[in-house]
C-alpha cells in the first residue's frame, strides 16, 4: 500500500478553479466523459460565456470540452488570465505538466497576485519530478499566506514521496484544524492513516468526510476503497454502488465494484460489470484482465483465452495479462496447437532484442519461455542452440540439434554440423562411461511456492497466484530445482502443513504489490521440515519489463541460495562418475564430500545441508569435468569402503591441488 500511496500521489495536486480534483492527488487522473455536453455550435459567444461553459465542463471532469471552451475564450481575449489558468488546470489534470507550465506562465502576466498560480506551478514541478522547485514554491506561498491549504497539501505530498508518512499526516491534520470539513484533507489523511496501519483513525476520518460530503461520488469511492483494503466487502459494495448512483460515469467505482464482486466469488456479476466498462471504453485494460480472470475461475478457459487475447491487443505490454493467458496455453492447448507459436513469437522477439544489447541471461530466459510455449518451434530452438554453442556448451548444443532433426528434415549444413559434433563428442567423459546426460535427473531441491498475505489487487486480481505459476514455469528450465506452485492464496499454517506433507525442502510465501509503474515482490523462505524462517528476498522493479525482470532476479536468487548437491552415478575402483559438471559450477580440483544416501537433511534455521559425521563416507577430488558429469578420485573416510552408487555429495568450499 505504501508504494500504491506514494506512486499515486506523485505529481498530483489540487488545482483551483472548478471542482477540486482530490482523486488527482490520491489516484491517477480519472478522465470521465459525461453525457451532457455544452453547445459549442454558437461561435458568437463572449469570452465570459466561453469561460463559464468551460467551468461547467471542468466541474464535470470533462477536460476535453473544457479545454476547447477556454481556448475559445483566450482566442477572443488573449489577456483573459482566469481562462489561461483554467487551461493550465485542465492540462495538469491530463498529466500534461510542461504544457500546464506554459499556460501558467501566460496566466501570471494577467493575474500576478493569484496564489493558485504558484501552487499549481508547484504541483506541475512535482509531476515533472522537480521536487526542490516545488518545495520552494509551496514555501513561498506559505510565507505570505500561512493558512493556505493547497500549499500545505503540496508539502504533505513531498513528505509522502520521501516516505515521511508521519510528516504528511501531521500536515493534513493541521489543515483540518483550519478547515475541519475540507474534503481533500479528510480523504488524504484517511488514506495516509490506512497506510500507516491506523485502521480506526482511517475509518474515523472517512466517516467525517462522509458526514460533510455524502453526495460526492469520489468520497463514496474512497470510503469503499478503505473498506476494501480492510476486507469489508459488503461496505465496499455499498459505497461504490452509491458512488455510481451519484455519478453514473465514474468509471473507477465500476472498476472497484467488479473487483469486490470477484473477491466475493460472484464471478458472473464481475464479468457483467467488466462488459459494461468495455462497452463504454474499449481501452479499459483492468476490465479485460478481470473478465479473463473471472472466466478462468468459472473454468471457461476458451472464453478466458479469447478475452485475454483481445485485452493484449489493447495493452500488449501488460505482462500480468500475458502471463495469465500463457498459463491457459500451457494448461489447455495441445503441443501441436498452432496458436502456441503465436505467443512464442513475442518471447523470440524479446530474446533477439536482448541479444542485440549483449544481455545473454535475459535472452536465454526469453528463449526458454518461447520453447515452453511452443516446444516444436524450430526457429526458437535453433536460436537457443546457437546461444548454447557460443557459451561453449557443446553437449547441450548437440542435444538441441538432435531434437530439431527428430521433428523435421534439416538442411545439409545442419546435418553436417550434427555429425561433426557427434564425432567431436564421441570420446567425451559421458561417452566413455556409457551415460547419456540427457536422461540424468538432477532435481535435488523441492520447493513450494505459495501466494500469501497479498491484499486484493485493483490492477490485477489474484496477481500473486499468477506470479507463483510464472515462477514455477521459470524453474522448469532449472536443472536442480523442482518448484510447485500452489493455486490459491494460503495462510502460513496451510502452507507449512502442505509443504511438510509434500516433503518439500523449503517453501516460499510470496507477497506481491504493484502500481501502474512499480512492483514489489517479497519472498519469505521457510524450512519445509520445521517451518522456521530461513531467509527473505525483497525485489523492487520499475520501468518496462519489470515483471519479467523481477521473476528472473527472484529465481536466480533462490537458485544461488541452494548448495551444490549431487549423486554418484557410476564407479570403477577408485574412479567415480558424478552427475555434476561445469554447468553446475564444477571445475577440476573441486572436492566433494560423500554422504550416505538418504542421510542429508536441511538445517533448522538456515539454507544448507546437514548430516552426521558418522554418515560421511569420504571425499572425491575431481580430475576431469565435462558439461553434465565429472570424474573424480575417491578417498574413503575410514578403514572400510562403504560408498555405493546413488550416495550423495556436497561441494566443499576449498580445493585440493
Amino acid at each position: 500500500m505504501k508504494m500504491f500511496l506514494s506512486g499515486k500521489f506523485h505529481g498530483e495536486g489540487f488545482p483551483s478553479g472548478g471542482r477540486p480534483a482530490s482523486l488527482v492527488l490520491v489516484f491517477c487522473c480519472v478522465l470521465c466523459l459525461f453525457l451532457a455536453q455544452p453547445d459549442l455550435s454558437a461561435r458568437s459567444l463572449s469570452p465570459r460565456q466561453w469561460y463559464q461553459q468551460g467551468q461547467e465542463a471542468q466541474a464535470a471532469a470533462d477536460w476535453y470540452t473544457a479545454v476547447e471552451c477556454y481556448q475559445e475564450a483566450v482566442r477572443a481575449n488573449a489577456a483573459y488570465g482566469d481562462a489561461w489558468l483554467a487551461l493550465a488546470e485542465c492540462s495538469y489534470a491530463l498529466n500534461e505538466y510542461s504544457l500546464a507550465l506554459t499556460y501558467l506562465d501566460t496566466a501570471s502576466k494577467y493575474a500576478k497576485d493569484k496564489t493558485e498560480i504558484l501552487n499549481l506551478t508547484g504541483f506541475c514541478h512535482l509531476g515533472l519530478n522537480k521536487k526542490d522547485e516545488a518545495q520552494s514554491l509551496f514555501n513561498q506561498v506559505l510565507a505570505s499566506y500561512p493558512n493556505n491549504i493547497e500549499a500545505r497539501f503540496g508539502l504533505a505530498q513531498l513528505d509522502i514521496l520521501a516516505g515521511r508518512l508521519t510528516g504528511a499526516e501531521t500536515r493534513y491534520i493541521d489543515a483540518l484544524k483550519r478547515q475541519q470539513s475540507n474534503r481533500n484533507a479528510l480523504l488524504a489523511v484517511a488514506l495516509v492513516s490506512q497506510e500507516m496501519g491506523k485502521t480506526e483513525e482511517a475509518k474515523a476520518y472517512i466517516q467525517q468526510a462522509l458526514r460533510y460530503h455524502s453526495k460526492d461520488e469520489e468520497v463514496q469511492y474512497i470510503a469503499g476503497w478503505i473498506s476494501f483494503l480492510n476486507g469489508d466487502y459488503d461496505d465496499t459494495e455499498y459505497r461504490v454502488r452509491t458512488s455510481v448512483n451519484l455519478n453514473p460515469n465514474f468509471d473507477k467505482s465500476y472498476e472497484l465494484l467488479a473487483t469486490v464482486l470477484y473477491q466475493q466469488g460472484r464471478y458472473q456479476e464481475a464479468v457483467d460489470i467488466c462488459d459494461f466498462r468495455i462497452n463504454r471504453n474499449r481501452e479499459a485494460v483492468t476490465a479485460w484482465y478481470l473478465k479473463g480472470a473471472a472466466l478462468k475461475m468459472m473454468d471457461r478457459m476458451a472464453e478466458a483465452y479469447s478475452v485475454l487475447e483481445q485485452g493484449l491487443e489493447v495493452a500488449p505490454q501488460d505482462e500480468m495479462m500475458r502471463s495469465s493467458l500463457e498459463q491457459i496455453v500451457l494448461d489447455t492447448f495441445n503441443v501441436e496447437d498452432s496458436r502456441r507459436n503465436k505467443w512464442a513469437q513475442y518471447h523470440i522477439t524479446k530474446a533477439r532484442e536482448y541479444e542485440k544489447q549483449y544481455e545473454a541471461p535475459q535472452a536465454e530466459f526469453e528463449y526458454k519461455m518461447a520453447l515452453r510455449l511452443d516446444p516444436l518451434d524450430t526457429q526458437a530452438r535453433t536460436a537457443y542452440a546457437a546461444m548454447l554453442d557460443r557459451k561453449g556448451q557443446q553437449e547441450l548444443y548437440l542435444e538441441q540439434l538432435n531434437f530439431i532433426s527428430s521433428i523435421k528434415p534439416v538442411s545439409v549444413k545442419v546435418a553436417d554440423t550434427i555429425e561433426a559434433y557427434k564425432s567431436l563428442l564421441s570420446d567425451n567423459l559421458a561417452s566413455r562411461w556409457g551415460v547419456d546426460p540427457f536422461y540424468l535427473d538432477k532435481k535435488r531441491w523441492n520447493i513450494g511456492l505459495y501466494p500469501f498475505g497479498t491484499p486484493p489487487q485493483l490492477l490485477h486480481a489474484d496477481a500473486s497466484v499468477v506470479t507463483v505459476r510464472s515462477i514455477a514455469n521459470y524453474f522448469q528450465g532449472t536443472a536442480t530445482i523442482n518448484a510447485q506452485a500452489y493455486p490459491e492464496t494460503v495462510s502460513y499454517s496451510d502452507a507449512f502443513r502442505h509443504a511438510r506433507n509434500a516433503g518439500q525442502d523449503y517453501f516460499i510465501l510470496l507477497e506481491f504489490q504493484e502500481t501502474e509503474r512499480e512492483l514489489l515482490l517479497r519472498a519469505t523462505v521457510f524450512s519445509g521440515r520445521n517451518g522456521t524462517e530461513v531467509d527473505s528476498i525483497n525485489i523492487y522493479r520499475t520501468g518496462n519489463d519489470r515483471f519479467a525482470g523481477a521473476l528472473r532476479r527472484l529465481c536466480n536468487t533462490v537458485s544461488s541460495m541452494m548448495p551444490t548437491r549431487g549423486l554418484i552415478i557410476d564407479r570403477n575402483a577408485e574412479d567415480v562418475l558424478v552427475d555434476l559438471g561445469s554447468t553446475d559450477g564444477m571445475v577440476k580440483g573441486n572436492v566433494l564430500t560423500v554422504i550416505k544416501a538418504g542421510q542429508i537433511k536441511t538445517p533448522d534455521n538456515t539454507i544448507g545441508l546437514e548430516y552426521a559425521d558418522s554418515d560421511i563416507l569420504g571425499t572425491i577430488t575431481l580430475t576431469e569435468v565435462s558439461e553434465s558429469v565429472s570424474q573424480g578420485r575417491y578417498a574413503r573416510g575410514g578403514f572400510f569402503d562403504r560408498m555405493n552408487i546413488k550416495d550423495e555429495m556436497e561441494k566443499l568450499l576449498f580445493f585440493l591441488h
